[in-house]
């Protein structure tokens, strides 16, 4: 059934359209590939070379995708570019994602049309923070840009829930020491060459400056101010929930008001990651009320969970404010406000003391340089005023220390103490009127929450129930095994 289901789903008229679409011009300098931003439209409120693809944004902010070629001939496929998981996979089950219809409208990977692929017979169950796909492991050639990155292991969907596009994961594995990891594709890169180091750069941009970038092996200095922060990554045992990812220590938080005075927390310690495949920003219940009671006629919804503001607030000049040590980075009303639908619009932020993460809603307006191999990320307030890209390199200082060309935005005029971050209060402004649906608006997948051994559909002989490790799913079978096993599959279900 499976095969069956992609066949009328490439043939079908919406994605023949989507295919069509405008995608980005990618130009080619020394060095480097840049692509330029396509805004996704449709899903809801989720070395030498360096290479820089799209990430395409939306004014909802939801979720951001990069289009990469999968296969031989390469196939374009859209997916959801996520900081918080590491695997690569494919073909979502439109039936069961959260917008089967839009689900429906990007093309999915055609797998028995590549020559290049080759199947493994093992299969996982991925889950995330919303949302899982079972997925079965295939390698096959990855573009991006003119880089080519060959055998990368990648999973193909036979079964999932709650997500609308595959995803290409860019984090550490959770447990670095699971003999079931393999290679992921930032670690492939690097092993050939293509970057000099397993270091890339994330810019989402603004929700009203819609020209992202992701840089394998580079950043640019013309999209912040001011110089970057060199942030430790916490070792796994210093984490929540022990799991590896690019966690980081929030120092403080702070609301700065249209007139330029801000109140500030005191000193507090949180561990925090970034995750772009989420569309919230998640924070202990202390932080999220600081936040809600004293953000400019917010509400708070029981219903949802969220705080509920007057979609106007997001014209206003102030900012909400994260402290790491020194560096604050400063995100916009407009950025932090999310416009649910025509009508109602909540803050970027809901509540969570088991694993608090820096959404979207957050990464809007920070320039954030991940370092897998020295753990470190390096950050800096976005901004935008030109393009000039630097080379990582590697060893223990690849990261380069460089300033931002832009000119930073004016520091608040004066900053109080009267942001308490640490008291759970009861809030004090209750919404009382139709709020928004709370089973529609998780956003997107989240962070990874484990890998579970599966029974892989039959992609291709050898696909049985294994506990094999991961590093060995690369079976050698010839291409043309390949692809005949792939067709013998339809011919069976």
């Amino acid at each position: 059934m499976l095969l069956f289901v992609l066949s009328s789903l490439l043939l079908s008229p919406a994605v023949a359209a989507a295919a069509q679409r405008q995608r980005s011009v990618i130009t080619r300098g020394e060095g480097f590939l840049r692509a330029s931003i396509n805004p996704i439209s449709g899903i809801p409120a989720l070395r030498r070379r360096q290479i820089s693809e799209e990430v395409e944004n939306q004014k909802t902010g939801t979720r951001y995708g990069i289009d990469i070629g999968i296969g031989t001939p390469a196939q374009i496929i859209t997916l959801i570019l996520d900081t918080g998981s590491p695997d690569l996979w494919v073909n979502p089950t439109c039936e069961t994602a959260n917008v089967p219809k839009e689900c429906t409208q990007y093309p999915q990977f055609d797998y028995t049309k590549s020559t290049s692929l080759n199947t493994t017979g093992f299969a996982d169950i991925l889950s995330y923070g919303k949302g899982n796909a079972s997925i079965e492991y295939i390698t096959d050639t990855i573009t991006i840009g003119s880089a080519k990155v060959k055998n990368q292991i990648l999973g193909v969907n036979f079964e999932s829930y709650d997500i609308p596009l595959g995803i290409l994961g860019l984090s550490p594995p959770m447990d670095p020491n699971d003999p079931d990891n393999y290679p992921f594709l930032l670690d492939t890169m690097a092993a050939e060459g293509i970057i000099k180091s397993r270091a890339f750069s994330l810019d989402l941009r603004s929700v009203t400056e819609p020209e992202g970038a992701i840089i394998f092996g580079g950043l640019d200095t013309g999209k912040f101010s001011g110089s970057l922060a060199k942030l430790p990554m916490l070792d796994p045992s210093q984490s929540p929930q022990g799991f590896d990812r690019y966690w980081i220590v929030l120092t403080g938080v702070g609301l700065t008001m249209p007139d330029g005075t801000s109140d500030k927390s005191g000193t507090i310690e949180v561990p925090v990651f970034p995750d772009s495949g989420g569309t919230l920003t998640r924070l202990p219940t202390p932080i999220f009320q600081a936040f809600g009671e004293s953000f400019p006629g917010a509400q708070f919804d029981p219903a949802s969970g969220f705080y509920i503001v007057d979609c106007a607030v997001g014209d206003e000049a102030g900012s909400v404010d994260f402290y790491f040590g020194s560096k604050r980075i400063a995100v916009p009303f407009n950025d932090f406000i999310w416009h649910v639908d025509g009508q109602t619009c909540v803050l970027g932020l809901l509540s969570d003391d088991e694993e608090p993460v820096l959404g979207d809603s957050f990464l809007r307006a920070a320039y954030v340089v991940h370092d897998q191999d020295n753990r470190a990320l390096h950050m800096a307030q976005a901004a935008s005023c030109g393009t000039n890209i630097v080379s990582i390199g590697s060893g223990k200082n690849a990261v380069p220390s460089v300033t931002g060309d832009c000119s930073a935005a004016p520091a608040p005029t004066a900053v109080g103490g009267g942001l308490d971050a640490t008291a759970t209060r009861q809030p004090t402004n209750i919404f009382t009127g139709s709020g928004p649906d709370a089973t529609i608006i998780g956003g997107g997948p989240g962070p990874a929450g484990g890998r579970t051994t599966a029974t892989a559909v039959g992609l291709g002989p050898g696909a049985t129930s294994t506990s094999k490790s991961a590093a060995g799913r690369s079976v050698g079978l010839s291409v043309g095994a390949a692809v005949a096993a792939l067709v013998a599959g339809v011919l069976a279900l």
